[in-house]
């Protein structure tokens, strides 16, 4: 039986060495049969369980690459913790939107993407819901102390303006998943 995949390489491979002797062929995005996009630096949402009242995993895509053995498009990626998936839940105060970054490394299929979402930072998330709230109540911005950002450099990472509130969050504090600990702020 032949597999169907939703997604489809773009642009020439390249190889590289994540854990030696591990030589991968690795591809820099992928196209989903609808238009989506996904590139390394990407986050996405994962798939927790059949139900679908279960809150997806967040993750951030540091490799796509081919698995040599079955020749499944698979990726390498870091894990996000939410505030009720950590062991700290009860003792540590979280906005809402809120996510914390992590050293878990993991591979995964590239199967079990749900969606593409956006991890900011939290100045970044703080600036797309004033223009979100701005939108909303028709208000247009006069000037800003903040020069517009042209050529910064997470302008890819950001969401375009009419995005889904659910699939934008921030992050500015590491969750230890070891050590079940929130680590000091490396900034």
């Amino acid at each position: 039986m032949e597999k169907t995949y939703y997604f489809v390489w773009i642009d020439r491979n390249s190889i590289k060495n994540d854990n030696p002797p591990c030589v991968r062929r690795c591809y820099p995005s992928m196209k989903h049969v609808q238009g989506d996009v996904i590139c390394e630096r990407d986050c996405v949402y994962l798939r927790s369980s059949i139900k679908r009242t279960n809150m997806p995993f967040v993750a951030k895509v540091t490799a796509l690459w081919e698995n040599p053995a079955n020749g499944e498009m698979t990726m390498s990626l870091l894990w996000y913790y939410r505030p009720e998936q950590t062991q700290m839940n009860r003792r540590i105060h979280c906005q809402p939107n809120e996510i914390f970054a992590s050293k878990h490394r993991d591979v995964n299929s590239v199967a079990c993407i749900e969606d593409k979402c956006y991890v900011l930072t939290y100045s970044e998330f703080c600036r797309f819901k004033k223009q979100r709230l701005m939108s909303t109540h028709d208000m247009k911005s006069a000037f800003s102390l903040v020069p517009r950002g042209w050529n910064y450099s997470r302008k890819n990472q950001l969401p375009p303006p009419h995005i889904a509130s659910e699939l934008v969050m921030f992050c500015h504090r590491v969750y230890d998943y070891r050590r079940k600990r929130m680590l000091k702020n490396p900034l």
